[in-house]
């Protein structure tokens, strides 16, 4: 009985061999369908990255460093002060460029009253020539008539001499204030042509005073915008210099750049919707909207592009970056870091 057994034993094993084997070729040739329908609706790269701004934080003057108001990887707000610079050397800039600008201010006020001053002496002495006009006058008519009376013989040469005397007493007084007007309306002139000199000079100091002043703020280092800070590198006690990296920020915006190939272009368009998928977060899809394609392939934007007008041409298919704006939310992609890996899909249009 034993023996009689053994063949369809042996019959039922092939059986699940062969339904097993024409399963696994089924779902082979379903699959390969599958893939083929696929791939010919829809390209796709892994060439692709999680983008956002990193800025440099620099220093834009040179000093110790008196305090550092951040810790690694901490969240702040565009204008949270980040690095505080010894800002004593800066404030005695300032200090001197200020006291510089109110002598100046002081000079000209001087000049305004040196003009002032002279031109109430103008007017005092244009009073005195009026008055001085009247007497020469009055000497005069008093010579005439004392001349006519000589002549008559009602009055003597002694008398005539001391009226004349006063005539000319009254003329030489009367052309002496006429000299002095004039040389006050000189002097005038001088002084008031002083002040345009003297308000420039302001004007320099004050310029000095306002860059003082820009320096002094640059001592105070904010943060550009909201953003994650980096790798802390900065103590304080340190020496920093002028345009040294003190931080980076790391922008809360974020995009993706997917390198598409040349031959896939021709299946994108702005606005068109795509799935994105993160290595580092399996079984999620999240949904992204192109934004723009690069002007450029980007060996054209390297350091050192390629020549092919000179030696070997070897033909390399170049990739093209194609911005994509996540659809959404900042929670929804808050773990998301800049340089993470993404699958991009882009079905065709």
């Amino acid at each position: 009985m034993g023996k009689q057994k053994a063949p369809g034993a042996h019959r039922s094993f092939h059986t699940l061999i062969t339904v097993i084997a024409g399963c696994i070729v089924f779902c082979g040739i379903v699959l390969g369908i599958w893939f083929l329908i696929f791939y010919n609706n829809h390209e796709e790269t892994n060439d692709a990255q999680v983008d956002q701004y990193v800025t440099p934080v620099m220093a834009r003057v040179t000093g110790f460093v008196q305090e550092v108001r951040y810790e690694e990887n901490q969240f702040v707000r565009k204008g949270d002060t980040l690095i505080v610079i010894d800002n004593r050397e800066y404030k005695s800039h300032l200090d001197r460029a200020l006291a510089d600008v109110n002598h100046a201010r002081q000079d000209i006020k001087v000049i305004e009253n040196s003009v002032a001053t002279v031109s109430n002496k103008t007017a005092e002495q244009e009073a005195q020539l009026e008055a001085a006009r009247t007497e020469v006058w009055k000497t005069g008519q008093d010579y005439q008539r004392y001349k006519a009376l000589l002549k008559e013989e009602a009055a003597t040469e002694q008398q005539l001499e001391q009226v004349k005397a006063a005539y000319e007493t009254a003329e030489a007084h009367y052309n002496e204030i006429q000299k002095i007007i004039r040389t006050t309306a000189l002097n005038t002139t001088e002084t008031r042509s002083k002040l345009p000199t003297a308000a420039a000079v302001v004007q320099s100091n004050q310029a000095m005073a306002d860059n003082a002043s820009l320096f002094l703020s640059y001592t105070i280092i904010t943060a550009p915008y909201d953003g994650w800070v980096g790798r802390k590198t900065i103590q304080p006690g340190q020496m920093v210099k002028e345009g040294q990296t003190l931080v980076s920020i790391v922008s809360k915006e974020k995009w993706v750049t997917a390198n598409f190939k040349e031959t896939q272009l021709q299946y994108l368009t702005i606005g068109q919707e795509v799935e994105l998928k993160a290595d580092a977060v399996r079984g999620r899809v999240f949904r992204g909207t192109v934004e723009s394609l690069s002007p450029a392939s980007g060996a054209r934007f390297s350091l050192l592009p390629p020549d092919n007008a000179t030696g070997n041409f070897v033909k390399i298919e170049q990739r093209i970056p194609v911005r994509i704006k996540l659809a959404e939310t900042d929670d929804q992609t808050e773990f998301l870091r800049a340089g993470m890996n993404i699958i991009v899909i882009a079905e065709h249009q």
